[in-house]
């Protein structure tokens, strides 16, 4: 009975194996290799590089915002005195240099983007 299950399986396998590398050998010969890490539409490094600025856009914004409101708060509550005058004007200083840089990278990647693109 063992013997008999050898020369059954044996063969079957062999040929199912073939079969698949048969299949294989063919469909790669006859196309291009596709990218399989299709997520979310991103195919190329230009692509992945615009998702990660948009998503450190999707948190950065709100963050500016936020310190902005800080930093206006800070001047109402300042009234006459010049030492949280100059805490406030520092907030703001550096919050919009802050949304500077941000955008700045978001035109960097879209220029980098638009640059690989076209060649």
């Amino acid at each position: 009975m063992i013997l008999m299950q050898h020369y059954i399986t044996k063969p079957l396998n062999l040929t199912t194996l073939g079969l698949l590398m048969g299949t294989h050998t063919a469909s790669a010969a006859s196309s291009s290799y596709v990218n399989p890490i299709t997520y979310g539409g991103i195919t190329s490094i230009p692509d992945l590089l615009l998702a990660i600025v948009d998503l450190v856009f999707l948190i950065g914004v709100p963050i500016i915002v936020m310190f902005i409101i800080y930093g206006g708060f800070l001047f109402v509550t300042a009234g006459d005195n010049e030492a949280q005058i100059a805490k406030a004007r520092t907030t703001f200083k550096w919050t919009l240099l802050g949304a500077l840089v941000l955008l700045g990278a978001k035109v960097i990647a879209a220029a980098i983007q638009a640059t690989i693109s076209s060649l």
